[in-house]
């Protein structure tokens, strides 16, 4: 059972809307919108420093474990009884990767203008667009990748059969991502 987010402990609603809704976003258009896009409206809602960070650790965990099916209706925003935004937790975090899937071949969002054939490159310029410098950059995206390299271990964990862990490591992005990075 998961905890609905968009629920007080009382079980009262907070206000939720998503990217898309919020943008006038189409959530069908693939590749149209960009994780830049997702940074912009966190800066235009004025929210504090800690969700643009928040947002570029979800991007950087969102390509290295390909989900790819990371479109606008997946990022979304709370509204609480004062009328104050945030971004919420996180929320349709998979592995999702068919090569040969219509919406899972490629990430429907774009990062650095692109929705696939990442390099570190790519993260080191969305970290300067977040507004961070590269060594905070490479200590957030190294840091992101040492949990994603556990993978098997939290697999194993879950008691998901060896196969599918074998055949999701073999699909994660951790080769852009030389161990020195830290």
């Amino acid at each position: 059972m998961t905890r609905r987010f968009d629920r007080t402990p009382d079980g009262r609603k907070l206000h939720m809307q998503s990217l898309a809704a919020l943008r006038h976003f189409d959530f069908n258009a693939a590749g149209a919108y960009s994780y830049e896009q997702a940074v912009e409206t966190i800066r235009r809602l004025d929210l504090p420093a800690a969700d643009v960070e928040q947002q570029f650790r979800r991007a950087v965990l969102n390509l290295l474990i390909r989900n790819q099916d990371d479109h606008v209706k997946n990022i979304a925003f709370l509204m609480d009884r004062s009328g104050a935004w945030r971004l919420s937790p996180a929320f349709d975090v998979v592995y999702a990767y068919n090569p040969s899937g219509d919406w899972t071949s490629r990430h429907q969002m774009s990062l650095n203008g692109k929705r696939d054939g990442f390099d570190l490159e790519d993260l080191a310029t969305f970290g300067a667009f977040c507004g961070f410098k590269r060594r905070r950059t490479l200590g957030l995206v190294g840091e992101i990748a040492d949990r994603v390299r556990n993978w098997p271990a939290y697999a194993a964990e879950a008691g998901v059969p060896e196969r599918d862990v074998k055949r999701i490591e073999a699909g994660l992005r951790l080769q852009i991502i030389p161990p020195s990075v830290r």
